[in-house]
């Protein structure tokens, strides 16, 4: 089922071309030269067996994942990467568009139900084995999900870094002599804080020298608190990146490994992790949280960022079990259109969120209002001048309305609590 996407039925007159009385400014240069979009960083998902593709296939041509990390969070605790459940997840990739990178995290937990678990190291290499007869390309092997937890939450208080660690060499070994390009991930840990850094932090100390892409997640709120408390907390995604880079070129805390040039990413994030509630998940502040973080995310250079989740995953997810599209459909739909260089953008007033990227005499300007009031924006970007823009805010997404659109002009109102994409050209000479 195709989200109904209806033409929008609400009066712009509204925001009006009327300015207010004072305009916050952000000021473009394109000719600067910041890192290039990674698409992996931008439209990269968790994917379980459980989401519904064949149900909403056409609307996955608006939001192609370039990304994938399987099988989802708690998924691969619960069960094994047997043939069964690799199968299944190949077919589902013929159904998707494009072909996305894939990650896929071995078994670490034993689980909750008693039965012997496929978590030894020839068990990751037969996975290994199964995921290529399969035809899956598997670019990153994750070593396990949130190991942090498994003490405090799920009562084997025998988990510490260093049985994590020594779990992790076994297993990355077995991979690697399975499949000798394989890059290992982990340790995957919490947005538990401060404890799942403190985790990854002993990890790093003690694995340094095996770990190929560092990793970790996010999830700052429990679906509660006010929506303007949420919104702050995207300076997460900025905060993990420098600590994880920090213990990484530090010669004590990481005394195997501070030589080695290797990636960072997110693979889970977002800004609740309680997926029964839909706060934060399903509504316009966890839409503009995950528009935002990605973007930073993107931007200081993470290998991958991992939303969670692709689909239907509770209050989880870009399109519910209805087939219907929730705001991070439309949040990740305009980040899917990006491409080139991220070149220097930076609002003046604070609230307003401010990231361009370059593509050749093409400037995407993305703004983000985390104000409950609509704002008005000046748009300075030197030679290159506004030439449209497309926005949303909760009542395009709650009527399931195409984007709104605004005409050229260098001011614009943006409503409360929307995003939108400013598209900037050269004039013609």
């Amino acid at each position: 089922m195709r989200p109904r996407l209806l033409p929008l039925a609400l009066s712009l007159a509204a925001f009006a071309f009327t300015a207010a009385a004072s305009a916050a400014t952000v000021t473009v240069r394109p000719d600067s030269d910041g890192p290039a979009v990674r698409p992996s960083a931008i439209a990269g998902y968790n994917f379980g067996n459980w989401m519904p593709v064949a149900e909403v296939r056409d609307s996955l041509r608006d939001v192609p994942p370039a990304s994938l990390r399987f099988p989802a969070g708690n998924a691969g605790d619960e069960s094994n990467l047997d043939a069964a459940v690799l199968g299944t997840f190949a077919a589902a990739l013929t159904l998707m568009p494009g072909q996305p990178e894939l990650m896929v995290q071995t078994r670490v937990f034993q689980g909750r139900d008693g039965r012997p678990a496929a978590n030894a190291p020839e068990d990751a290499a037969a996975a290994v084995k199964l995921a290529r007869e399969r035809g899956l390309n598997v670019t990153y092997w994750e070593i396990g999900n949130e190991p942090d937890l498994y003490g405090p939450v799920r009562g084997d208080t025998s988990w510490t870094a260093e049985r994590y660690c020594d779990v992790f060499r076994a297993q990355a070994a077995a991979v690697r002599r399975e499949q000798p390009s394989a890059k290992i991930a982990g340790p995957a840990v919490s947005g538990a804080v401060p404890g799942a850094m403190n985790f990854l932090d002993a990890f790093v100390e003690r694995c340094g020298d095996v770990v190929d892409l560092l990793t970790w997640h996010i999830y700052p709120t429990e679906g509660d608190g006010s929506d303007a408390a949420a919104l702050t907390t995207v300076r997460e995604a900025d905060r993990t990146l420098a600590h994880a880079r920090a213990v990484w070129a530090d010669p004590k805390r990481n005394p195997k490994g501070h030589t080695r040039t290797i990636e960072f990413g997110v693979t889970e994030y977002g800004l609740s992790w309680r997926t029964e509630r839909p706060r934060f998940l399903s509504d316009q502040t966890g839409a503009l949280w995950a528009m935002e973080t990605t973007l930073r995310l993107a931007k200081g250079g993470a290998a991958v960022a991992h939303y969670f989740a692709y689909l239907a995953t509770g209050f989880h997810g870009l399109i519910d079990n209805g087939g219907g599209p929730r705001p991070t459909f439309y949040a990740f739909r305009l980040l899917s259109d990006l491409k080139g260089r991220f070149v220097d953008a930076a609002s003046d007033t604070t609230g307003i969120w401010a990231h361009a990227v370059r593509d050749g005499d093409t400037v995407n300007l993305v703004l983000i209002n985390s104000h409950a009031t609509r704002q008005t924006v000046k748009v300075d970007a030197g030679a290159f001048a506004v030439r449209g823009a497309r926005w949303f805010d909760a009542a395009i997404a709650e009527q399931e309305a195409e984007y709104g659109t605004l005409p050229a002009q260098p001011q614009l109102v943006l409503p409360a609590r929307s995003a939108m994409v400013v598209t900037l050209a050269r004039p013609a000479p």
